[in-house]
């Protein structure tokens, strides 16, 4: 793994990021789930050079080498993607985001919508106006994160340790309780990548993932039925994290989206549409 490039952003914070695909190419700006970092997108590596497609993928605040932003609102990171952009002289781009990094690119379409080009979600979180369709023990989980306190701190504290201390534990709590078409993926030539990305959420502890999973799971503070793009949406039906009922009512929501359902899961559905994800946001 080698060490991420970094800039320092206009408040002092440091910002990490990696790049794959064409460095010429149409850029594209691609943001990881709530354990997860930059590397799960070295996964498109191949695809994005096929695609003259440069992906740049950004460690969210207190994930990967990226410093933590205590007080940070999902309409925070819009502002950190754009000093990004500037410093690598990028003026329009693509957002696409995976799970918990799916509600930080329609929050970038929402602030910035003059510089997105498009916008396409894989297995993404989705509003609170759309969680009438979500399961009852997902549900509570999200609303712990909001009114519990320190909860949200301690459901990661032991992933933390794990990915520091016991490696092939932290595997088996990354896989546990997953559908099998995850579980191949784990299993297959993605898995080390996957494993590896989950633990750099980590290389810093907790805080990284434990103040974003709040952050997606609860109001966006914008209406994503105002989104100015048309969304592409890839979802799984087998999606034990976020249900296929989900992703049904959030296309419903939005003004303009095009929903792919197909037979996979969380992770499956993004490692089997890599290519398909990138073309729908370098439009």
């Amino acid at each position: 793994m080698t060490e991420p490039s970094t800039i320092e952003l206009p408040d002092g914070r440091t910002l990490s990021y990696a790049e794959y695909g064409d460095p010429e190419g149409t850029p594209v700006f691609a943001f990881h789930g709530v354990i997860g970092s930059r590397l799960m997108w070295s996964l498109c590596d191949d695809e994005a050079r096929e695609r003259d497609v440069r992906l740049i993928a950004p460690d969210r605040p207190g994930f990967g080498a990226s410093s933590f932003h205590r007080d940070r609102r999902l309409l925070d990171w819009p502002a950190d993607v754009t000093a990004l952009a500037d410093s690598l002289g990028v003026d329009r781009f693509g957002v696409t985001g995976f799970s918990g990094g799916g509600p930080h690119a329609m929050a970038c379409a929402h602030a910035v919508p003059e510089r997105v080009r498009g916008v396409s979600l894989v297995s993404t979180v989705t509003p609170p106006e759309t969680r009438d369709h979500a399961n009852p023990f997902n549900e509570a989980v999200l609303s712990a994160t909001r009114f519990v306190p320190g909860f949200s701190q301690a459901a990661f504290a032991s992933s933390a340790w794990l990915a520091d201390n016991a490696w092939p534990q932290f595997r088996t709590a990354l896989k546990v309780g997953s559908p099998p078409e995850d579980r191949a993926i784990f299993d297959g030539p993605a898995g080390e990548t996957l494993f590896a990305d989950g633990a750099e959420a980590f290389r810093n502890g907790s805080r990284g993932p434990a103040h974003d999973l709040p952050l997606v799971g609860n109001d966006w503070g914008f209406d994503a039925r105002d989104c100015p793009h048309d969304v592409a949406l890839w979802h799984g039906r087998s999606d034990a994290t976020v249900g296929p009922d989900l992703a049904r009512a959030f296309g419903d929501l939005l003004p303009g989206a095009d929903l792919y359902l197909g037979d996979g899961a969380h992770y499956s559905t993004y490692v089997d549409n890599r290519g398909a994800i990138l073309d729908a946001a370098a439009e």
